[in-house]
């Protein structure tokens, strides 16, 4: 796992977040952006140092429908010096707080009916595999429970 700053650590799991409430794989955001098609994936990928261009910040918050402060840390966020680094531990799908997460952002999004069938929310979200086929599945079935 490489290390990063914490800023960049914010934002990158802030945009994977808001990516997967707009319905977005690493691919489609990196194409939408303009970049390699690989950009998105290489900085969600714990194993490498990429990170987002700050200059990047305003697209990107608009590809994956939000605002710039979604996506930044809150004004009174404890600043880190910017040469200290933590490790790079990325959100995902295999991770059921994390989908509980993305399943509120979409329930008040305009994707909302994504949440009527898990085909459709398995289109919508477009898991890399069967573990996180898995945990969506779980954590569908528990949501659709409490918000029936």
């Amino acid at each position: 796992m490489k290390k990063i700053n914490r800023f960049s650590l914010y934002v990158t799991n802030a945009v994977a977040l808001r990516r997967c409430i707009a319905g977005k794989s690493p691919y489609a955001l990196s194409i939408d952006l303009e970049r390699n098609p690989n950009y998105v994936g290489n900085i969600e990928d714990p194993n490498r140092p990429d990170q987002y261009n700050s200059a990047d910040y305003p697209s990107i918050a608009k590809e994956v429908e939000c605002e710039l402060n979604d996506i930044t840390p809150p004004d009174d966020w404890e600043v880190s010096n910017s040469h200290e680094k933590v490790d790079k531990e990325i959100v995902s799908l295999s991770d059921a707080f994390f989908v509980e997460k993305v399943l509120e952002g979409i329930r008040a999004s305009r994707h909302a009916a994504k949440l009527k069938s898990l085909e459709e929310l398995y289109r919508h979200l477009s898991p890399k595999n069967a573990n996180e086929k898995e945990v969506i599945k779980s954590v569908w079935e528990e949501y659709v429970r409490r918000h029936a």
